[in-house]
């Protein structure tokens, strides 16, 4: 009964890693995707919505693109440094993106654009704690 019980113990664990590696893909896949999004397609959705974009929007969206794109797909070989510069850069961009309406030279235009300049800092500050959350706990790695 007990090697059977340490079997089931052997075999439950193996399940827990499993699933452990599958969402930490799935976390920073999703970050690949929203990254990517960031540097094509984000960018031209708020220079021609209705009320057009500024530059400086234009500018954060991409910078969270360069920051999140590269950085998720470093995150599947080295989590805890990628994890560490997606969450500084991810405060950083959210620094930048809250002090966007008091800058005299980057006004926003519309709740949509303003959630988009937030988001970019929003999704890499959650992709890097997570990193660093799961890479606290011993989480597998992910190549």
């Amino acid at each position: 009964m007990t090697i059977s019980g340490s079997s089931r113990a052997t075999q439950d664990a193996a399940i827990q890693q499993s699933l452990r590696r599958f969402w930490g893909l799935t976390f920073f896949s999703l970050g690949i995707l929203w990254g990517f999004g960031g540097l094509v397609y984000i960018p031209v959705a708020v220079l021609t919505s209705l009320r057009g974009g500024s530059i400086a929007e234009v500018v954060l969206i991409v910078s969270g693109g360069v920051l999140i794109f590269p950085a998720s797909i470093w995150a599947l070989y080295q989590r805890r440094a990628a994890s560490l510069l997606l969450l500084t850069g991810g405060i950083i961009l959210l620094a930048m993106a809250s002090a966007l309406p008091w800058m005299p030279f980057a006004q926003t235009f519309g709740a949509a654009n303003r959630i988009l300049t937030l988001s970019s800092g929003v999704v890499a500050t959650a992709l890097g704690l997570f990193g660093v959350v799961t890479e606290a706990l011993r989480w597998p790695r992910l190549h």
